[in-house]
């Protein structure tokens, strides 16, 4: 495997500067490939990425350990009470878009993936397929999963369902079970992240 076909697997997941001190080569040198093919970030990199700039920006504003708020203490004068009362929660109120009883929702995990949640009560989602599971069989075992036998996170039937330990869960997503093109991406960026790491240790 050449270089090129590195940089080609990993920039789109690496920030650009480790890729090219793990290949031993000029950042401005790589750049250069990468524009020449034009080989972009990966989407979910990109958002991380600016996740973390947003985070650092806005340290810069938040309350500091041990600050005091400027109003700690202070009663709300009376003639804003007065005006803001309207406008509250009462008691018992609940929001316009709160959702009905045993109703359901999408939602996509930090792969991507797409999973089913139902709402058990008013503030209180579960996943739907661990609720199918328990609601047949009872509670879930500690340090148990429920596996999807045909790998899709859609299919919640009590019939597409086990409960695996998680050692056998970790046995059955092994690097072996990939095609081996795949197996030396696998093994090439974990060998990164040693690397990467051994920097960082002897930097501090």
């Amino acid at each position: 495997m050449t270089k090129k076909d590195v940089i080609k697997i990993l920039y789109p997941y690496i920030r650009g500067p480790l890729v090219a001190e793990y290949l031993d080569i000029t950042v401005s040198k790589m750049y250069n490939f990468v524009w020449d093919i034009g080989l972009k970030k990966h989407p979910k990199f990109k958002h991380q990425m600016n996740s973390a700039l947003a985070i650092e920006a806005g340290e810069r504003t938040r309350f500091k350990k041990g600050q005091v708020p400027h109003n700690k203490g202070k009663k709300m004068p009376q003639s804003i009470y007065d005006k803001a009362a309207p406008t509250m929660f009462k008691k018992g109120n609940k929001p316009f878009n709160t959702r009905e009883e045993n109703a359901m929702s999408i939602r996509k995990d930090t792969k991507g993936r797409d999973y089913c949640y139902s709402k058990v009560a008013d503030s209180k989602w579960v996943l739907t397929h661990r609720l199918v599971w328990e609601q047949a069989n009872g509670p879930i075992p500690a340090r148990h999963i429920i596996r999807f036998i045909d790998g899709n996170t859609m299919n919640y039937d009590l019939s597409n369902l086990e409960c695996i330990s998680m050692r056998e869960n970790i046995n059955k997503n092994t690097i072996q079970r990939f095609p081996k093109d795949l197996q030396q991406v696998i093994k090439l960026k974990s060998k990164l992240n040693k690397t990467i790491n051994n920097g960082k240790k002897r930097n501090e």
